[in-house]
């Protein structure tokens, strides 16, 4: 009977060993910061805003051969005024803005133009128009002379977003 024995030579695994024990150290230090700052928001604005005016004007076109003559003079009593309000004290004031496919619809809420025009003695309107030449050419023209009344609601709404992103890294070794 013949027996077989098998062994490892401890020989290269010691060397192995040896030769990892004698590497020079190195003293080794890394170092790896990251920052991450990120802000987003929505601002959504809304404004509106009333204007009432009241005044006279005159108008006029005419061909050469026309004299123009117009005059508007409004003389407006005490006690004439006016206010526009925007809701009252413990009053609501509100705003719907609705968009469609086709466009937009807008209502608007406790919001009132309270306007008094009391007109004196005084005030005249007057327009004429009178041919000053007989030249055979037409005499074509118009003249006018109004008082007027402008209400003016303007309403603004809008909504602007924003996002910020920053990223540093900062990596170091020695």
């Amino acid at each position: 009977m013949s027996s077989c024995t098998f062994s490892i030579c401890p020989r290269p695994l010691f060397g192995l060993i040896l030769f990892l024990f004698t590497l020079p150290l190195v003293d080794c230090k890394a170092q790896v910061l990251e920052k991450i700052n990120t802000n987003q928001g929505t601002n959504k604005n809304f404004s509106y805003s009333i204007q009432s005016t009241y005044g006279v004007s005159t108008n006029s076109n005419a061909t050469p051969n026309l004299r123009v003559d117009t005059e508007a003079v409004l003389k407006l009593q005490k006690g004439s005024f006016i206010t526009n309000k925007s809701g009252a004290i413990g009053g609501e004031t509100g705003a719907v803005f609705s968009a469609t496919p086709s466009g937009a619809n807008f209502s608007l809420t406790g919001v009132n133009a309270d306007n008094k025009f009391l007109i004196d003695d005084g005030t005249k309107f007057r327009a004429a128009l009178v041919t000053t030449d007989l030249d055979g050419k037409p005499s074509i023209g118009n003249a006018s002379a109004t008082a007027t009344h402008t209400l003016t609601v303007s309403v603004v709404n809008g909504e602007s977003s924003f996002s910020n992103y920053i990223r540093s890294n900062f990596t170091g070794a020695q």
